[in-house]
């Protein structure tokens, strides 16, 4: 039976939502200020972002963009064996503090999927909290 999961890590900042916006696409390029752990390599294809055709890749996972709306949203179609789903960044701006939302939403399939959530859940955690940690410091700058 497939298992769906729902995860959403939020934030605020204070900020702008085009200052935040501009750290999180570059984030797997070589400009990349916010990507909290360089052992664990999140990478993405050059140049802008362009649906359908920009890929990421990371802790087993690998996405192509599936929608974009500057300064308010970046969509991942995560395209991984036995995982069917999304994730998502979204900002929201009230005045100089942005709520910065990430959700992965994803049904997993009984063997693959299940398995490699097993394996990444707590490293994804880490991974969202050490992002927004950094990016937290880097907005500070």
């Amino acid at each position: 039976m497939p298992t769906p999961i729902d995860v959403t890590y939020e934030r605020v900042f204070s900020g702008t939502t085009r200052r935040i916006y501009e750290l999180l696409v570059e984030m797997g390029t070589s400009q990349d200020r916010i990507w909290p752990f360089p052992s664990q390599p999140f990478m993405r294809s050059p140049g802008p972002l362009t649906p359908g055709t920009t890929e990421e890749w990371h802790g087993g996972l690998h996405a192509v963009l599936e929608d974009v709306e500057p300064e308010k949203r970046i969509v991942w179609r995560i395209d991984t064996e036995g995982v069917d789903g999304r994730h998502a960044f979204t900002l929201e701006a009230d005045g100089r503090r942005v709520t910065v939302r990430h959700r992965l939403t994803a049904t997993l399939d009984e063997v693959q999927g299940r398995l490699l959530w097993r394996r990444l859940e707590e490293q994804h955690e880490r991974s969202i909290e050490g992002l927004f940690d950094k990016l937290e410091r880097v907005l500070r700058r």
